[in-house]
């Protein structure tokens, strides 16, 4: 027998010889050593025994610290089994000890975990520089009842600009666009400084390293009145790849998905492995600049045609390499069978070929809607982006449909659509190699998923170094 078969057995034993000791012979911190191994093997109302008993030692002996502990376990006991008068009660006690230890940092955990018990949680702000668009992101945080942290979504917006055109224009564009968002974000929801985070994407970062201007980048459009203590950062390709994959992909599927977002710049994903490493999965082409190197090749008056035939070639000739090139040696990626899939063009497909799930935050995709769209943005355009719902949808339903498609159409022409659409289809192609049955999903949240997995990162690791000064 394995020492990994071995193990839960082993850990078993140990659990079921700790509560057979007599408790009485125990030192409190023997107490509440017992009592946390139990929580944890979830035999809750034993952890709750030896938590009170060691919370009677502790009182008798006067000792606050072992006082805390003991009602921070019984919170959280009380939290797992919905006793929220008792819980709060509780986690109170817990804090007010610790704060008077000067324990701050766990007094603030335990005070997270009962703000998110009475409902309350905390705004954080992600605004996302990206090439194609500024987008402001707005997440309450809270502390479920297992100590997970938990975000809901409470605003997300938008306003288009053009900021990997690198021009004047586009610089004072995507300046004023930056300077609005901080305005809501300090005025309308009055998030404090060190919970507001403003990023570069990692496709316009690729754009502003070709010319070294990703600091003058961030100094131009720095709105005048930003607070000195927050920064304008930027991330690497992978960084993203990661980041997405943390916001996106729902933590129980995790080791057995993957992600891949197409981005206006950049084409980025990955997956965890056995190990539990992330890996990383990136292209320097996305539907923008995938459109842009088409037209390197195309003259100024190209039609449509010509887009489709350039793209094929360029596929043929090089792009096709590329693909192969990148997934050589992750056979992970394409032996699994889920995938989630996001990005623009993706929003795009879901949209026009499944309008009837507009209600759906998951859609479900597959090859053959990617390879249908790719032939009817050439060949049917016009059909496509004016669909007849009145026989498929509620009134409603009809309407927030076609307002969706309309916002499509605003954002990606023709041109843009078919160049990001045939990337997205030979990249998809050579995934699906060895399992042609995958599941392809579409989550509607995806647009904030990066910028809602920086936040969380940032979140997880607020307390980490602190335990070295």
């Amino acid at each position: 027998m394995t020492l990994r078969k071995l193990f839960p057995i082993l850990f078993l034993f140990v659990v079921v010889n700790a509560t057979a000791q007599p408790i009485k012979t125990q030192t409190t911190a023997q107490l509440l050593k017992t009592a946390s191994t139990l929580l944890q093997a979830q035999q809750l109302e034993a952890a709750e025994e030896y938590y009170n008993t060691a919370l009677t030692k502790a009182i008798a002996t006067k000792n606050p610290y072992h006082q805390a502990q003991a009602y921070e376990g019984l919170g959280n006991i009380y939290n797992k089994t919905n006793q929220q008068t008792q819980a709060i009660a509780a986690y109170q006690k817990s804090v007010k000890l610790y704060k008077a230890l000067g324990m701050t940092v766990i007094a603030d955990v335990v005070n997270n975990q009962l703000r998110g018990l009475l409902g309350f949680g905390d705004l954080y702000a992600g605004v996302e520089i990206g090439a194609k668009g500024i987008k402001l992101s707005i997440i309450e945080v809270k502390i479920d009842k297992n100590g997970e942290n938990d975000y809901t979504l409470k605003l997300d917006s938008a306003i288009n600009t053009d900021a990997a055109a690198l021009s004047y224009q586009s610089e004072k564009e995507t300046f004023d666009a930056v300077t609005i968002f901080y305005n809501i974000i300090r005025e309308k929801y009055e998030i404090p400084a060190s919970k507001i985070h403003i990023v570069i994407s990692s496709g316009l970062k690729q754009e502003l390293d070709k010319y070294n201007k990703v600091e003058y980048f961030a100094n131009v459009v720095r709105p005048k009145d930003l607070d000195p203590k927050i920064k304008i950062n930027y991330i690497t390709v992978e960084q993203e790849a990661e980041l997405s994959f943390k916001g996106i992909v729902p933590s129980i599927n995790r080791l057995s998905a993957n992600q891949l977002d197409v981005g206006s710049g950049n084409t980025k994903g990955g997956y965890i492995n056995a190990r539990k490493s992330f890996i990383p999965v990136t292209f320097p082409l996305g539907t923008k600049s995938f459109q842009r190197l088409l037209e390197e090749k195309m003259p100024g008056n190209a039609n449509i045609e010509d887009y489709l035939v350039a793209a094929e070639k360029i596929i043929v000739d090089s792009l096709g390499r590329l693909i192969v090139y990148q997934f050589r040696d992750k056979p992970d990626f394409k032996s699994r069978d889920i995938i989630y899939v996001s990005g623009g063009v993706v929003w795009a497909i879901a949209s026009l070929m499944h309008p009837e799930l507009i209600k759906q935050n998951h859609v479900e995709l597959k090859q053959e809607d990617i390879a249908n769209f790719r032939k009817l943005v050439y060949s049917d355009y016009d059909n496509l982006i004016n669909p007849d719902l009145k026989n498929r949808l509620n009134d409603d339903d009809a309407r927030a449909s076609l307002d969706n498609i309309k916002r499509v159409v605003r954002t990606y022409d023709q041109k843009a659509l078919l160049s990001g659409t045939i990337w997205l289809d030979e990249v998809i192609k050579h995934i699906n190699t060895l399992n042609a049955s995958k599941k392809l999903i579409f989550p509607r949240y995806a647009y904030v998923g990066w910028i809602s997995g920086y936040i969380m990162d940032k979140i997880s690791k607020q307390y980490t170094g602190l335990a070295s000064r």
